[in-house]
């Protein structure tokens, strides 16, 4: 069935009758190439920027064409056409993946993954019955509660490796702070999709688990270059696709003996124990597949660390910019933690609407990902123009995110703007409220949406939450600058200066 959605125009342009998709305003192929060549406005630019470039020149709707064996893609920076295309996604919605890492599973390490290319590299029913399998595990509001406890402990740990690091004279922390955020996330998600403490936070280094960090962090780099840049490497290996290849080999073979380390330590823990205890994420899934099992630890590690630690540093970053913000959220942290060393449970968790304000503010400003892809599920048309089914469109929102016709004051950090109480819009008559539904989807929408929110916010809001407890966050050096690429990650060294508060 087609349905012919148009925008909000409402005129009811039926698909037989609209524009071609080849007469979508955009660059050639030959523009793009010469473009992006030593002397050319694109060359060394970033993505984000080529995009805006772009959007001056053709407009809100452009098309780039077919490139060295990536799809042809539209680019749209209209809600309207956002909430066309997520609507009309279907049951199995599509998006790309990343060619380079499915090649990998598919035809160098099937040993572990078998049939299974994951909920990141897969489409069709094949996402499908993995997704099902997995949701009822993931999904759950008993699976976030059971994690409390030791993401709360890790998040502990932290602070004091936070202390550790921390200079005893000016209070600042190293330069180097992003990489010790990873080890916190990379921890985090350990206990989760490892059962295991990588012992990532100690202050003794660990060697094996330092070199699965350092393979996780040259992925994200080594792929984005293959992926996005002009690359030949879907004609011949490329010296970078056999660095890539090599990594990722690495990185399976060490996740696989995590696994079975935790696999064999839960087989003990089942033996020696008489008592019934709430399975574990992994356990759940070791029962029922262990390639599953695998396979999705995998996904959670690779889809969680660079995320949850960009989306953590811009609420940090924009705390420590604005003090009485900061304050208003220590205090709503004292009347749920008492103490300094007080311990997060599920009753305090639901105690933190501002907290949870000042996440969704940040992400706002500081988006994780520059927008939503998805192959249209069907015919459709946007702004009069053909979108056959198929067609990957690219849903661009951070500009619109900071757009003051969509998000009033939208330069300025108001988590009052998300609050829904009387209070909140006497003090903040902003309302995020009143933006199109369809700008502001960190986790995405619909049957594909991020299936570890809850857990990513559950890591946020703990370590977040215990850091502006025990420390007056500042910052003390020119504006934080972030690298808009596949997962936006911050330029600037994270130099931030934390004093211990009193009490």
């Amino acid at each position: 069935m087609q349905v012919n959605l148009e925008s909000s125009k409402g005129n009811g342009i039926d698909f037989s009758t609209a524009t071609p998709l080849s007469e979508i305003p955009g660059p050639t192929a030959i523009s793009l190439i010469v473009s992006s060549l030593p002397g050319g406005k694109f060359y060394k630019m970033e993505l984000r920027e080529v995009l805006r470039s772009c959007r001056k020149q053709y407009g809100d709707i452009m098309r780039f064409p077919s490139l060295f064996g990536n799809p042809s893609i539209v680019f749209t920076h209209k809600p309207e056409h956002f909430e066309i295309v997520f609507r009309t996604e279907g049951q199995w919605p599509v998006r790309p993946v990343l060619d380079t890492i499915k090649s990998f599973r598919e035809n160098i390490r099937s040993d572990i993954f078998g049939v299974h290319a994951g909920l990141l590299h897969s489409q069709g029913k094949k996402w499908g019955d993995f997704r099902s399998i997995v949701n009822p595990v993931l999904m759950q509001p008993k699976t976030t509660k059971l994690y409390i406890p030791i993401i709360d402990q890790v998040a502990s740990d932290f602070l004091g490796r936070i202390r550790f690091l921390r200079n005893p004279t000016t209070n600042q922390l190293p330069e180097n702070f992003e990489d010790e955020l990873n080890k916190w996330t990379l921890e985090s998600i350990g206990v989760i999709a490892l059962d295991t403490r990588l012992g990532l936070i100690s202050n003794k280094a660990n060697e094996k688990a330092m070199e699965f960090i350092e393979n996780l962090k040259l992925v994200f780099e080594l792929a984005f270059d293959l992926e996005f840049n002009i690359s030949i490497w879907r004609i011949v290996a490329t010296p970078k696709y056999k660095k890539l290849m090599k990594v990722l080999d690495s990185l399976a073979d060490s996740a696989r003996e995590y696994i079975e380390e935790a696999a064999g330590k839960l087989k003990k823990r089942k033996t020696e124990s008489t008592k019934d205890h709430e399975e574990s994420v992994l356990e759940k899934l070791l029962k029922i597949d262990p390639i599953i099992a695998q396979v999705m630890a995998i996904d959670m590690i690779f889809a969680g660390v660079d995320t949850t630690s960009s989306a953590f540093t811009g609420a940090l970053y924009l705390l420590a910019k604005n003090p009485d913000k900061q304050e208003i959220l220590r205090n709503e942290i004292r009347a749920v933690l008492p103490e300094k060393d007080s311990s997060f449970t599920i009753e305090k968790m639901t105690r933190l609407p501002y907290l949870r304000a000042c996440i969704k503010e940040s992400q706002r400003i500081f988006p994780t990902l520059n927008g939503n892809v998805r192959g249209a599920g069907q015919n459709i048309v946007l702004d009069g123009y053909q979108i056959p089914k198929g067609t990957f469109v690219a849903m661009l929102s951070p500009d619109l995110q900071m757009d003051d016709k969509y998000f009033p004051v939208a330069s300025k950090f108001l988590p009052e703007r998300w609050l829904k109480t009387d209070e909140a819009r006497a003090t903040c008559p902003v309302s995020a409220k009143a933006a199109h539904p369809f700008i502001y989807m960190p986790f995405g929408f619909g049957p594909r949406m991020c299936i570890g929110r809850r857990l990513a916010e559950l890591e946020m809001e703990i370590l977040l939450s215990k850091l502006v407890r025990n420390f007056h966050i500042s910052w003390e050096h020119p504006d934080l600058k972030f690298k808009w690429s596949t997962i936006n990650a911050p330029v600037s060294k994270l130099m931030f200066t934390l004093v211990d508060v009193e009490k």
